[in-house]
């Protein structure tokens, strides 16, 4: 059996990881293990090609990676995904560049480099992006104060979250939470 590691783009939840192992394994693929931006699957003679894998991963909006830079890309995308969503934010000082150094064991000139050349956006205003897309969401559960969610965030006053949530949705949180129906952005596609 040959054993496959499919870098995998646009994976961004749980729900993603599922639907990534249930169409391989639609496909006949022995799915050993999937995560985002990741896949180890084995493979049993010439079918599936990476052909028929990519095409039908691309029914679900996602995409095999195969250029090296690229996949550094996502996997800084889903390193801060699972940074914003981990509750870490709240209760450690963190600091954006050793994180990611750490976790993907490569200096953070070369990530920051790269990214920003596949992205067009550098890794810190792609940080940004994503926080404010999880305070568009925590804003519109109605369950935090705006304070709450400031600190919940990562940000060490609530003025500096509200210059920046402004300054990217082009209104303050108070009116962002007034709209019938809230325009939110996928994060695969921040």
């Amino acid at each position: 059996m040959e054993k496959l590691t499919l870098n995998i783009k646009n994976m961004v939840c749980d729900r993603c990881v599922m639907v990534i192992e249930t169409a391989l394994s639609a496909l006949g693929l022995e799915v050993e293990e999937v995560w985002l931006g990741k896949a180890v699957v084995g493979k049993n003679g010439e079918t599936p090609t990476l052909k028929e894998i990519e095409k039908e991963l691309e029914r679900f909006n996602f995409g095999l990676i195969k250029d090296g830079d690229a996949v550094l890309a996502e996997q800084v995308k889903t390193s801060l995904i699972e940074l914003v969503d981990s509750g870490r934010l709240e209760s450690e000082d963190i600091s954006l560049s050793e994180y990611l150094s750490k976790k993907l064991a490569k200096s953070y000139g070369s990530v920051s480099r790269i990214f920003s050349r596949k992205e067009e956006i550098t890794v810190e205003k792609y940080f940004i992006r994503l926080k404010i897309e999880k305070a568009k969401e925590l804003v519109g559960y109605g369950k935090h104060s705006f304070s709450e969610i400031a600190y919940q965030l990562g940000y060490k006053n609530l003025q500096h979250l509200s210059r920046q949530f402004k300054e990217i949705t082009g209104m303050n949180m108070s009116q962002y939470q007034k709209l019938q129906e809230p325009a939110r952005k996928s994060l695969d596609k921040i």
